[in-house]
């Protein structure tokens, strides 16, 4: 594939993963159902916030440049990080489960629908990663093949 159609392939894999994540953000902040608070939801809120912002950049950049593949590979990388420790770690899904025990079945049907979120997410990031890693081979092809053509 040529570089052109790998980053148009990547900048609609990053809106998709935009989207993910914001209904994640959706499900925990907006969905999370009334009364007494938990902190495990405050921390929730917290990371989904982050991943935003860390996305909101990179997508309302419009069109992937050379320039810009830099930052979108930061954000994956940093995206990975939060979705792996934070959300979907045996850790953080265990304070989920552990926090919503006992509680009514609104705060465990809030907890499923996180879980299901991040596991949506993990599937846009994964999409993403594997395009920006075309993007990258792509970006090394063209290097070599100018560095093959200077030489003659």
């Amino acid at each position: 594939m040529i570089l052109r159609t790998e980053f148009a392939v990547l900048g609609s894999l990053l809106r998709a993963l935009a989207e993910a994540w914001r209904a994640l953000e959706v499900s925990v902040v907006e969905d999370r159902p009334p009364g007494e608070g938990l902190a495990v939801a405050d921390r929730l809120a917290e990371v989904v916030a982050d991943g935003s912002a860390e996305l909101s950049p990179v997508v309302d950049s419009g069109a992937l440049t050379g320039e810009s593949l830099h930052a979108a590979a930061t954000a994956l990388v940093r995206l990975r990080r939060s979705l792996d420790e934070d959300l979907r770690s045996h850790t953080a899904v265990s304070d989920v489960l552990h926090a919503v025990r006992g509680r009514d079945s609104q705060w465990r049907g809030w907890a499923r629908s996180i879980l299901s979120g991040a596991g949506r997410c993990a599937e846009s990031l994964y999409a993403a990663e594997n395009a920006m890693l075309r993007c990258w081979r792509e970006v090394a092809e063209v290097a070599e093949l100018n560095k093959y053509e200077a030489s003659r």
